[in-house]
């Protein structure tokens, strides 16, 4: 017996999210199917939050089988987002003045306050509060655990075993090197820095001027964010590959998918670019 089994628990919010996302194409307003839409999202990430805390008691076949159900989920999710939302139509005549959606602006370098109230979140391991150090952490620390970095200031981090999640708030200036993450990263209020990173998920909440070297077996999500870099991952330590495989994640790496959630216009968001 694995202990617990995360399929049924999850049954019940995956049917729900399942059933939002069928009626969805009931809502004529434009902007009640975006707030649907956002709201059907943060329905999937608590669901993902509440299997990342049902890891440890999970086999790897009922943590890989809901971790299928959710990247599913959110494949669903970006196929209703483009079918729903309003494409620009092309058409002759006199061009109007039509009111297009405008870049995310980034904030003054002299601000890097946080200018919302960052919501406090448990880990079982916190690097915090540094500035111009270099720190590596060893497996006995992360393994499989979550991890959050918070209030970091041009700081080198490492981090090279297999991680649970892991929540990054308020750094500036850092190069972060990351194991694989099982479940999802989550950034917000991040300036100037550099992320070499593999997980299941990737949400980027008010960063800018950032980039990442990423592997994601699901895709990358930002809001609020400008100035955004996204390359595949390709630089790695000796024992990545096997940690990746002890973290239950697959090589597909879909690196260059990513969702503006403040972009719904046809064109390419102005808030990110691919290298």
């Amino acid at each position: 017996s694995s202990g617990i089994n995360a399929e049924w628990p999850l049954r019940p919010g995956k049917n729900d999210i399942e059933n939002e996302l069928r009626g969805i194409v009931l809502i004529k307003d434009v902007a009640n199917r975006k707030e649907k839409l956002n709201k059907i999202l943060n329905n999937t990430m608590s669901l993902q939050e509440f299997l990342n805390d049902s890891m440890s008691f999970l086999s790897p076949f009922d943590l890989g089988r809901s971790q299928e159900s959710l990247s599913k989920i959110h494949s669903d999710i970006t196929r209703i987002q483009a079918e729903i939302l309003p494409r620009k139509k092309f058409a002759f005549g006199k061009k109007k003045n039509v009111t297009e959606p405008k870049p995310t602006p980034p904030p003054s370098s002299e601000n890097l306050k946080p200018k919302r109230e960052i919501k406090t979140y448990t880990a079982d391991h916190i690097i915090e509060n540094k500035a111009h150090e270099t720190v590596s952490l060893s497996k006995s620390d992360t393994y499989k655990k979550d991890v959050m970095l918070r209030n970091l200031d041009h700081c080198n981090i490492n981090i090279h075993c297999p991680m649970g999640t892991l929540h990054c708030t308020n750094l500036r200036g850092c190069t972060v090197h990351l194991g694989p993450i099982s479940g999802s990263l989550f950034l917000e209020e991040c300036l100037d820095s550099e992320f070499h990173v593999t997980c299941q998920q990737a949400r980027i909440h008010t960063t800018h001027r950032t980039r990442f070297y990423l592997h994601v077996t699901s895709k990358a999500i930002i809001e609020d964010c400008s100035e955004l870099q996204f390359s595949k991952r390709d630089q790695f330590y000796e024992a990545y590959e096997l940690d990746r495989i002890d973290a239950g994640l697959s090589d597909v790496n879909n690196w260059s998918e990513v969702d503006d959630f403040n972009w719904l216009s046809s064109e390419p968001s102005p808030n990110f670019v691919i290298v």
